[in-house]
């Protein structure tokens, strides 16, 4: 009798399970388990042609691995690992190859933080959970990219990480192309000043860094394109491409001498709406996009912004204004350094302090502490703001006592 319960209950929840997998959104499916992802990507298997839906063959292809399906198929060379909600699947010929197989072991290691860290964030900007499995597959270099990099509209030099649809990631292990090694190998042929095997080593060390990054990053789009769902993540006039980029680049912290041009200034965007109406707004921003509103609705309600060219018009000349700003502040100190070292009898010092208060309270105003801890949330930045306040007090204060004091003296001794 148990054996029949046993048998009926699992007819049951392959029925359950096929019916589940034949109304998938394959663009954004959700899948609790990897057994539920696994069944679903075999029940479709051998319908997959040509012609079928290219989200359902990501899905399949991201998902199935080595023991999945009887008889030679391309799974049969594919290794899988769980990382948290991440199903990461990789060539098992990678193992045979030490540096990919100690990255690969690195890249699992660090998957949990940088997911704390990136949920983190989003949670403190009105980001929705998640549910269900996402999806990354590990390739062997940035040339897996090349036909992406062609194609890029931002002329981008590389494509260092993609995500498809809604939660398919795809991810470089190294992020030097064969040319560039190639090119390395020639030039090390003509000079036995260039050691080889050092500049490989130190390619795969910053290559590392630069895949946590990309995970980061696209780990972002995952979790903004599935909150949007389908079809509103891919709508370019409702979300356009500045707010998913720039979106990714800001809440994943992406180093910004790193970034494309383009990519810089989509950054930019969000660094100007965190330092001019600070983090609050900016909360009230990404809440209105997950209540419903499109970007432009949502830029209008919260920040009386009328369009995308009208922020990007606003924050070119912010940022303009601040490098003026300090270009303006260094000048002043160099000049007091100058007339220092030329004997002047100005109380230097003083001055400096003073125009250390002056930049401390020009900073605090406009948004140092919403640039530099705007990801934590606004208590911190309320705090930081606070501090930088205080400091600029101290400093403003010692350097108006030192000029009252030399003032004094010189008056004295007069």
């Amino acid at each position: 009798m148990r054996a029949r319960s046993f048998f009926v209950a699992v007819i049951a929840l392959a029925w359950t399970v096929g019916a589940r997998a034949s109304e998938e959104n394959w663009e954004n499916p959700e899948f609790d388990s990897v057994g539920e992802a696994v069944a679903a990507a075999r029940s479709n298997l051998g319908g997959l042609d040509n012609s079928s839906d290219p989200a359902l063959r990501f899905f399949v292809d991201l998902t199935l691995a080595a023991g999945d399906v009887g008889g030679r198929h391309a799974s049969s060379e594919i290794n899988r690992a769980v990382v948290e909600d991440f199903l990461v699947t990789y060539p098992a010929a990678f193992l045979g190859n030490d540096p990919q197989r100690r990255t690969i072991e690195r890249f699992l290691e660090e998957v949990p933080r940088q997911q704390r860290v990136v949920e983190e964030r989003l949670a403190r900007f009105n980001y929705p959970e998640t549910p269900g499995l996402a999806y990354c597959r590990l390739v062997d270099s940035v040339d897996a990219f090349a036909d992406l990099d062609r194609a890029s509209s931002d002329r981008m030099s590389q494509v260092g990480g993609v995500t498809y649809y809604c939660r398919y990631v795809v991810l470089p292990l190294s992020y030097v192309g064969e040319q560039r090694v190639r090119e390395l190998r020639r030039s090390a042929s003509f000079n036995p000043s260039i050691d080889f095997d050092d500049t490989i080593r130190r390619w795969q060390r910053e290559s590392f860094a630069n895949l946590v990054n990309t995970f980061r990053h696209e780990l972002v789009h995952v979790r903004t394109n599935s909150a949007l769902d389908v079809p509103a993540y891919s709508d370019r006039g409702a979300y356009p491409t500045w707010f998913h980029e720039g979106t990714a680049t800001y809440l994943a912290a992406d180093p910004h001498s790193g970034l494309s041009k383009g990519y810089q200034e989509f950054q930019e965007l969000f660094f100007y709406l965190a330092q001019r109406y600070g983090i609050r707004k900016l909360q009230s921003f990404y809440a209105e996009i997950f209540d419903g509103d499109d970007v432009h609705s949502a830029l209008s309600e919260v920040y009386s912004i009328s369009g995308t060219d009208v922020l990007f018009a606003r924050s070119a000349r912010w940022h303009r204004t601040q490098e003026t700003v300090k270009t303006g502040l260094w000048i002043a100190a160099l000049a007091i350094i100058v007339a220092a070292f030329r004997g002047a009898d100005h109380p230097y010092i003083g001055g400096l302090q003073l125009l250390t208060g002056a930049a401390l309270a020009l900073a605090a105003g406009t948004g140092l502490a919403e640039h530099l801890y705007g990801l934590r949330g606004p208590a911190v930045v309320m705090a930081a703001k606070a501090g930088i306040g205080i400091a600029a007090i101290v400093f403003a204060t010692l350097g108006l006592r030192r000029i009252l004091r030399h003032r004094k003296n010189r008056l004295s001794s007069s």
